[in-house]
């Protein structure tokens, strides 16, 4: 059972951000579509729309012309969009609830795939054209699927890339210490955040613990094998929750005045007032000081992802930048019936570097693996080949306006004009709205370019990155699920 209430801190936090949500002004691609504004009868979401208010006679809006609607807004969607949009919003905000982690995540889009039939890529001798495969990397949290086109491998591969890496509180290897009274936990900040919009946030600690490498002698005998050990602090309204203080434990607020956060070294989490109990709640789920040590524990938000508004029309939640896209790509993916061969990699790892075990760099390492499983015969220069007839879409930019569409980026990936062009054709013909950002610096799809592979830079505007309520519109999320399905199914 999920904590059912979000923290007033989270809401009043996520409420303030509203009128953030536009983002700078962006110049927009519009497809010409259908503009029906109808009601819907049913759905998830409030039947009252932003943008659907009747104009009465006597109102402000009665004295300006009538206007052709908005093809970019919620008006331009007819009844049955809407209700994909409703039924969307609810099973995207499942999955960021169940989602909190980055091995979270990668465990909630395996599983997807398992319950669409997925079937391992290492154990096909050779792929079948329709059926759904999985690789997933031992050693990290990158994950790859593959949908089998009806096109031959040499007509070239359909990418979508996007990271599951998120910004995180981790806990150090040794972090229970006392200080000033209190029992508290060390911990190191991983990835972008906004460190002084954690305080005083309700928190829960989620741990996992990787089975030992070795197993106790004579167990191979009897068939046992070492288990991992997973468990959450923090989730259930009934436990409590951790929280980083917004005064350090040992100054007076007249010291400490008006710097919060001088140092991201500064957020630790109480953890109770005994050391001598926080051990004592990890033995009952069966650790030991020793594992303690080597755990992954992360500190989230305790609160659900709940709707933002009466309309429901914004979600708010943790690392959308990292759940998002890849939730819309994996659902695309397994709706999609493609002609070419799609492939989706979601990387563990989100840095300013190429390489790495959860980098970038393992598209270079899967995508012949891929092309072998089609055609074992394949030589490096027929994979040369296959890459100049294959295309990338990189999700990386978050610039744009709320919305608007999704956002493409010519600049920061130096995408060629035959390939830019080629992706606002496509989304067009979708019926995709399109935003083209200017946003300029160091990308990853720069390094998969380099591949002599298409490479094109998406996005979707989000507001509050970093912090525990990062605030995602609905529409947004239905226009990243239509780019996905048109890029699968080109």
């Amino acid at each position: 059972m999920s904590r059912g209430h979000a923290s007033a801190f989270g809401l009043s936090f996520g409420l303030s951000l509203l009128s953030a949500c536009g983002g700078a002004p962006s110049k927009t691609s519009v497809p010409s579509s259908k503009t029906v504004a109808d009601t819907p009868k049913t759905g998830t979401l409030l039947r009252e729309f932003p943008g659907d208010a009747d104009t009465k006679s006597g109102s402000r809006d009665s004295l300006f012309p009538k206007t052709k609607p908005d093809k970019v807004n919620w008006s331009a969607l007819d009844s049955s969009q809407r209700q994909q949009l409703a039924e969307l919003a609810d099973r995207y905000l499942r999955f960021v609830g169940s989602a909190r982690t980055q091995r979270q995540s990668a465990s909630a889009l395996l599983e997807m795939a398992k319950k669409a039939g997925a079937r391992p890529l290492e154990d096909a001798s050779k792929v079948k054209p329709g059926q759904l495969y999985y690789w997933k990397d031992t050693a990290s949290s990158s994950i790859a699927f593959l949908r089998v086109g009806t096109e031959p491998i040499e007509s070239g591969l359909r990418v979508m890339t996007a990271s599951i890496d998120s910004g995180e509180i981790r806990l150090t290897p040794k972090p229970v210490y006392e200080k000033s009274g209190l029992t508290l936990l060390d911990t190191s900040i991983l990835g972008r955040m906004e460190v002084e919009t954690w305080l005083n946030t309700p928190l829960a600690l989620h741990v996992y613990v990787a089975p030992k490498g070795s197993q106790a002698k004579g167990s191979q005998a009897k068939g046992s094998q070492a288990k991992a050990i997973e468990f959450v602090i923090g989730d259930d309204p009934d436990e409590p929750v951790f929280v980083i203080p917004d005064l350090l434990p040992h100054l007076s607020r007249k010291v400490q005045r008006n710097k919060l956060v001088d140092s991201p070294e500064r957020m630790d989490a109480i953890a109770g007032f005994s050391a001598k109990a926080v051990f004592g709640m990890l033995r009952r789920y069966g650790m030991s000081a020793a594992d303690f040590e080597r755990a992954e524990a992360t500190l989230v938000p305790a609160a659900d992802p709940t709707f933002i508004g009466v309309d429901r029309g914004l979600v708010a939640a943790a690392n959308h930048y990292a759940r998002a896209v890849p939730f819309v790509a994996m659902e695309a993916l397994i709706e999609g019936t493609p002609k070419h061969s799609s492939v989706v990699i979601f990387m563990g790892h989100n840095r300013r570097s190429y390489a790495g075990a959860d980098a970038v760099s393992h598209v270079e390492n899967l995508l012949p693996r891929i092309i072998k499983a089609h055609d074992s015969s394949k030589d490096l220069l027929d994979i040369q080949r296959i890459y100049s007839k294959s295309r990338v879409l990189l999700f990386g930019d978050k610039s744009g306006s709320r919305n608007k569409g999704i956002v493409l980026n010519s600049r920061r990936d130096d995408a060629t004009p035959r390939a830019f062009r080629h992706a606002l054709q496509l989304f067009a013909d979708g019926g995709v709205p399109v935003q083209v950002s200017e946003k300029s610096g160091w990308s990853q799809a720069r390094e998969v370019s380099s591949l002599d592979i298409a490479t094109v830079e998406f996005g979707l505007p989000i507001a509050g990155l970093g912090t525990p309520y990062e605030l995602l519109s609905t529409l947004d999320l239905y226009y990243a699920k239509q780019a996905c399905r048109a890029w699968v199914n080109q």
